[in-house]
């Protein structure tokens, strides 16, 4: 499933009012997946299914983050501590996804056997992690038994050069979202 998704849309952390808007243009354009991570107050099992069925209109793919749900029918995005902690992959026939930002982290999807990696930070410093820039990117990628997708800073130009360095595509809010960040 994921070996077709050149693009993951991530939600903000407090999506607007006009993000549902942009997300079926985002899945129109762009036709990727989504990662939904959201912060708790607005994480709603009414917000939950208008995302499901803005996805079903697009045919296209939710993730939910393990900070907002974890359910063994619906695909899932490991935060890098939830990877670590995982002892088992805990939604067969459903998608995997994992945060990694070492190769400790690369180790552990591959030991779940993820269908895919978020990379990260890429091209700029997020909570306290030092960009990788793109070199260390391609040697990461170059470890995971599956797509990798760089994230941090991303714009949609460097799906190209994130390919060229062994990913499958990018990750991002602002890419997708503007400035709903």
């Amino acid at each position: 499933m994921t070996t077709e998704l050149n693009f993951i849309g991530i939600t903000p952390f407090e999506p607007s009012d006009s993000f549902l808007r942009k997300l079926e243009n985002f899945f129109n354009e762009q036709g990727g997946a989504l990662i939904v991570r959201v912060a708790e107050e607005y994480f709603s099992e009414e917000f939950k299914e208008d995302i499901l069925s803005i996805s079903k209109k697009n045919q296209s793919t939710v993730i939910f983050n393990s900070k907002n749900i974890i359910q063994n029918n619906l695909n899932i995005h490991l935060t890098a501590k939830d990877l670590m902690r995982c002892k088992e992959k805990p939604n067969k026939g459903f998608l995997l996804g994992a945060s990694c930002h070492d190769l400790s982290e690369i180790e552990k999807a591959n030991a779940l056997e993820c269908d895919y990696i978020l990379i990260s930070p890429v091209l700029m410093e997020k909570y306290g992690n030092r960009e990788i820039g793109w070199k260390g990117f391609e040697m990461m990628a170059t470890l995971f038994n599956g797509p990798s997708y760089a994230l941090g800073g991303m714009q949609l130009s460097d799906r190209e050069i994130a390919v060229k360095h062994y990913g499958k595509g990018i990750a991002g809010i602002r890419c997708f979202f503007g400035s709903e960040v």
